[in-house]
Formats: structure tokens, sequence, C-alpha cells
């Protein structure tokens, strides 16, 4: 008996079939993941679960903020997506030499933390976040009011110089609207 020939083109199908397959399977894990950390399916952080935040993670926070202290770089980046073991530090990747650190910034990524940073006089740990958006604790080097870039509202945690945090790009804009309008009020609306 013979055995039929497979054809060229039923390998082909096939063959275009899983290819579609794994890009459609990347495609909705990258939105899901989108959506599931920090996004549109995790409730947005209060100044209450902040705090219940901090005291479960007071260890790692404390750990990465003094090796963030006692580093020499003023600006300091770590999102969710950079891979373990090193910092991002102005475009330049910088591998971490102590192990409890890196293995206190995965905890915290697994955890949801989705950017971990030093700017000006403020360590910053990113819990939530949308497009214009993102909630979070926050360390003030100096004791002074934390700075980051779309500062909405903070409120200090019980720790001293602990905070909840909020940014949002659009309230803070409509902030300094009113602010140089309270300057200049005959000045005509900008949006």
């Amino acid at each position: 008996m013979r055995k039929k020939p497979v054809k060229i083109k039923s390998i082909f199908i096939i063959l275009i079939t899983l290819g579609g397959l794994i890009v459609v399977k990347k495609v909705l894990s990258t939105i899901l993941s989108g959506l599931l950390i920090g996004g549109a399916f995790s409730p947005a952080l209060s100044p209450e679960s902040a705090e219940k935040n901090y005291q479960k993670d007071k260890e790692s926070l404390l750990l990465i903020s003094n090796y963030f202290i006692d580093s020499k770089y003023d600006d300091i980046y770590v999102p969710l997506s950079l891979e373990s073991g090193v910092i991002s530090v102005d475009g330049q990747h910088i591998k971490i030499e102590k192990m409890e650190v890196i293995q206190a910034i995965d905890a915290l990524k697994r955890k949801g933390y989705s950017v971990i940073g030093k700017e000006d006089n403020t360590i910053y740990f990113q819990k939530w976040s949308n497009l214009d958006a993102g909630r979070g604790i926050a360390y003030s080097l100096d004791g002074k009011q934390i700075t980051l870039q779309f500062l909405t509202k903070f409120e200090p945690l019980s720790e001293e110089n602990w905070y909840y945090y909020e940014e949002d790009f659009n309230e803070w804009e409509k902030l300094q609207e009113e602010s140089i309008r309270s300057i200049f009020p005959r000045l005509p609306k900008l949006i």
C-alpha cells in the first residue's frame, strides 16, 4: 500500500495558522498584562492601601531607598520591563552589585510595583498607573515636600518622610493654567 504524499499547500497552511496563533497570543498577552499591572483591572492605590503596602513591603522599600541614597546617581529609573539586576541611569543600564537589592526590586515588581526611581529629592515606588496618571509610595530625601514631575497630591504615611502620592498629567496641566491665570487673568484660554 502506497502512502499518499503530503501536499506542500497543506503544510504551508498549517505553518501560516501556527504563526498567526503565536502572533495573536503575543498581542493578547501584552494587552492583558498592561490591563492587569496597574491598569484597568487593578484597583487604584489610595492613601489607606498605600499605608498597608508600606507596612507590608517596608523592608524592601528601605533597602532599595538606602541603596539609591548611597549611589552616586541623581536620577535612577527601574521600570517593570527592565531586566533583573540592572538600573537605568541616563539611558545606560548599570549592573546592581548587591544581591539583596536585586531580590528586593524583583520582589516589589512581583507585587505590582511598576516603576521604582529616584528623581530630585524623591525616591518613588509607583504601584498603580494608566496613560496619564500614577500613584504610589515616595520617600523624601531631605525631609521637604516630595518633587515628582506631575505631582498633584501627596499625604504623609505613618513613617517620617514617607508619603502616598498621586501624579496626574491632566490635573497638573489644569493646575498650572489656573496658577498662570491667577497672575495674568486676561490671558486667553490655552486649552
